[in-house]
């Protein structure tokens, strides 16, 4: 077992299911648990089968992120960069920031060339501008992409950082996420059949954007509909120095549950 995938990321089954039934055997509810790992199989869900008193539930892990755009908004700032990098013509330091969601372009499309040029042109006219100058490259009804120069010294520019400051920005998109997620969850599971033999379902949510508090979480479950196909929604929160007992090099996290059929 390790700690993290592959890819550098934190094993989110393997975090969830762990936060999940040690909260289980916290409230009382933990009596004769087996489960079964299946989230190495990615071909074949669910990550895992629980059985809790007799009753077997399917057990599926997501995450309240967006990885794909987050991987095209990384190779898109670093694209900049390095156009920043072959101009001569740009003097001064700048810096790129992001409001929201904007939409990016495709990568390698005309699209996305086109941007980057526009904005390695619009750095270069403001060179000649006052410090704090601001210019919106992208303004959409999701977010904005913009430059602010910091200064007349040097030549370079600023990225924004992704991760937990990016998730903070989008706290109001937090209903759409989890929306986009419960709808892909559930096709999936249509699709390999889970559903036609398993009604009871359970989605774990990994909390990747560090929404430590709950009712931010709480509140934009409620504006999602369309998801009482599902036996409980429980989330693994972060920023919690709680132990993994079921995968020791993983990190553990306290979690609770968002909505059950099962009042208690």
């Amino acid at each position: 077992m390790t700690k993290r995938k592959a890819s550098g990321r934190i094993n989110e089954e393997h975090v969830c299911i762990d936060s999940f039934i040690q909260h289980l055997i916290e409230i009382g509810s933990g009596q004769g648990i087996l489960y079964c790992d299946n989230s190495e199989n990615r071909l074949d869900p669910p990550d895992f089968w629980v059985k809790i008193s007799g009753v077997i539930y399917a057990v599926e892990v997501t995450s309240i992120t967006d990885y794909d755009y987050e991987a095209l908004c990384t190779k898109f700032f670093k694209n900049i960069r390095s156009e920043f990098a072959t101009s001569d013509a740009i003097k001064g330091t700048y810096s790129l920031h992001v409001i929201g969601r904007p939409r990016i372009p495709k990568k390698g499309t005309s699209d996305w060339k086109t941007l980057i040029s526009t904005i390695a042109t619009s750095i270069q006219d403001m060179s000649d501008a006052p410090c704090r100058t601001e210019h919106y490259i992208v303004k959409d009804k999701n977010g904005r992409v913009g430059i602010s120069k910091l200064s007349d010294q040097g030549a370079k520019i600023f990225l924004p950082m992704l991760g937990a400051k990016w998730g903070g920005k989008i706290r109001a998109q937090l209903s759409q996420l989890i929306k986009e997620r419960l709808k892909a969850k559930r096709k999936r599971l249509e699709k390999k059949g889970v559903l036609d033999h398993c009604k009871n379902v359970i989605l774990l949510l990994y909390d990747a954007y560090d929404y430590s508090n709950i009712e931010y979480i709480q509140e934009a479950l409620s504006k999602v509909q369309d998801y009482d196909w599902l036996h409980s929604i429980f989330i693994a929160l972060s920023s919690s120095d709680t132990l993994n007992k079921l995968y020791p090099n993983s990190p553990g996290r306290k979690g609770v549950f968002l909505y059950s059929r099962n009042g208690k």
